[in-house]
Order: structure tokens, then sequence, then C-alpha cells
């Protein structure tokens, strides 16, 4: 019923000062994590790039040549989207290999 995918996502980074106190100020990066979502519950999967500018700053670990997609999940009344690793079909084929 579930399936694992990966997000990228744009993450609230606590900045430091030179002497290690965190500062009341976030930097914002882009990041990836594991996520799980309900198959029964995605509405759509469509392709998505980032700009070149973009680009540059995602995490380096990630595999870009993958690609990307925009997943949106219905949750109760309001569709939730996210950026996931993997082009639309190479998310579908994990889709129907899952069961």
């Amino acid at each position: 019923m579930f399936v694992q995918c990966y997000e990228v996502y744009y993450a609230n980074k606590a900045s430091s000062s030179a002497d290690g106190t965190v500062c009341d100020t976030f930097q914002k990066e882009w990041d990836i994590r594991e996520v799980w979502v309900n198959k029964n519950h995605i509405t759509s999967v469509a392709e998505h790039s980032f700009p070149k500018e973009t680009h540059k700053k995602l995490p380096k670990e990630l595999i870009k040549e993958a690609g990307f997609s925009r997943l949106q999940v219905q949750n109760g009344s309001h569709p939730i989207n996210m950026m996931i690793v993997g082009k639309p079909k190479i998310f579908l084929r994990k889709l129907s290999q899952d069961g």
C-alpha cells in the first residue's frame, strides 16, 4: 500500500556564529529525505525540472540525471505537492512493481 520515494525539499537550517552559538536566523538549503506515500492517495505525477541555478544548489550526493517529478497526494481536502527523485515513468514503474 505504501511506496518509498525520496523527496527534494527546501529546509530551514539554523545558522551559527564563529563561536559555535546558534543565531536567530535560518538559512534555506535544499535537502533530501526518504518518504513513504500511500499509493491509493496519489492523484498525479508530472515531470519537473529545476532551474539551472537551483540545480547547482541541490545536494551533491543526489543523482540529478534520474530527473524529478512533482507528485500530488490527496490528504483529506488539501492536496500535498512534493518534488521526488525520478522521472514519472520510473516512479510509475516502481508503483506497479510494489504491488
